[in-house]
């Protein structure tokens, strides 16, 4: 009986290191998701992917789970600061996002389930998030691209697209929706935060919906979960507020230096697999 309370205290001493190195992670990185509209979740799957503790679809889990926290602190936070939102034109390309999350859920699934081991998946996924980054930068830097579609066919087609990639890689979206946002309905990149938000939330949901109805969420270790709401929930109101106080230069710096803090994370990790 002794051994079994020892051993039983030190699994609790261990789920509690792990739930407070999860918790400043995931404060951190909501933070700064916050602000520049990535979500956390660019920082946060990486990072857990080099701590290695949990496999990589419990990684997948949790940065979900903590970008929707996030999403919704910051969405409503922002609204009430007065950040004008276009909510038809946010729907339209959420629903397309939410398609677009199941999608990317079920293919990373379909993945794991075909390779048989998750290695090879997490190749796939730093080097087409590698991709997706400098794409990013590329087209945040490209200021004169300005274009500003009507059709809502374009705007279901690019949320799909955009909760896709977001619910594949586990990165939350934010990368690929800011410059998008920007360049094809003529946002700053304040207001494209803003927007960008709003989708993660919604391919995220999806994603977290579509694990509870293919795998369970019994699968999954849940005695860390609360330290991910709680922090990711901490993170997107402090994220928020700094906001406000930043000019549009200041976000689109942080952006841009965000992204490569990610590249290098990704590519870190990519050789700590080889």
């Amino acid at each position: 009986m002794r051994f079994g309370a020892t051993f039983s205290q030190r699994i609790e001493l261990i789920i509690l290191f792990i739930g407070i190195i999860y918790s400043i992670i995931i404060f951190l990185a909501c933070i700064l998701g916050a602000i520049v509209g990535l979500g956390g979740g660019v920082f946060i799957r990486p990072i857990f992917d080099a701590i290695g503790y949990h496999p990589v679809l419990d990684i997948g889990f949790f940065s979900s789970t903590a970008i929707l926290s996030m999403a919704v602190v910051s969405t409503v936070k922002k609204m009430r600061d007065g950040t004008a939102i276009d909510v038809k034109k946010a729907l339209l390309i959420s629903a397309g996002a939410l398609l677009g999350g199941m999608l990317g859920n079920l293919l990373l699934e379909h993945l794991l389930a075909a390779f048989g081991t998750q290695r090879p998946v997490q190749y796939m996924q730093i080097i087409a998030t590698i991709v997706v980054l400098i794409f990013s930068l590329i087209l945040t830097a490209k200021s004169n691209m300005r274009y500003e579609l009507k059709s809502k066919l374009y705007a279901a087609v690019l949320g799909v697209a955009l909760g896709a990639i977001a619910s594949f890689l586990g990165i939350g979206g934010g990368p690929i929706n800011v410059p998008l946002m920007m360049i094809f309905f003529g946002l700053n990149i304040k207001d494209a935060t803003a927007y960008s938000i709003i989708i993660i939330f919604f391919s995220h949901l999806s994603r977290i919906i579509t694990l509870g109805v293919t795998v369970g969420y019994a699968h999954f270790d849940l005695s860390v979960l609360p330290y991910v709401i709680i922090a990711a929930a901490a993170g997107g109101l402090v994220g928020a507020r700094l906001s406000k106080t930043f000019s549009e230069a200041t976000v689109r710096k942080l952006f841009q230096g965000a992204i490569c803090i990610v590249i290098l994370l990704n590519i870190v990790n990519g050789l700590f697999l080889i």
